[in-house]
């Protein structure tokens, strides 16, 4: 008994649709000098810079980095969608290769290219704190 074609080619798109490689959402933040607290809409987030927070992408918050003797700094951060076209060359399995086909791109990439992703703008914050007082708490 033979196998149709569409059938053998069906299970391997079906299993490169399963190689996707989603890093974390969420924004990063780092600050000069490092290790100053990061706090999330008024409430501490047990995080100090570098870090990566992992927020709700559907409502603003707002980061604020503060260390003992520096002036704390405010961050609003707002949701955001970005639209991107995912090329073939992605997929392809290296620069010195023949093959041009992009075995290595997941199926539904392939078939519709367009990636949007709903995240919060800005994603990588830099803070340069500054000498200074700390704010009193009202």
């Amino acid at each position: 008994m033979s196998t149709p074609l569409p059938a053998l080619l069906l299970g391997p798109l079906l299993g490169l649709a399963a190689c996707r490689n989603v890093s974390p959402a969420g924004v990063h933040v780092s600050s000069e000098p490092p290790g100053a607290r990061v706090s999330v809409d008024g409430v501490d987030s047990g995080w100090v810079t570098p870090c990566q927070l992992a927020l709700d992408v559907e409502r603003e918050h707002e980061l604020e980095v503060g260390l003992a003797g520096f002036a704390p700094r405010r961050i609003l951060l707002v949701p955001d969608e970005r639209r991107s076209f995912v090329s073939w060359n992605q997929a392809v399995n290296g620069l010195r290769t023949r093959q041009k086909v992009p075995f290595l791109m997941p199926a539904d990439d392939l078939l519709l290219p367009f990636l949007e992703v709903e995240t919060l703008a800005p994603g990588r914050i830099f803070v340069r704190l500054r000498p200074g007082r700390q704010e009193s708490p009202e």
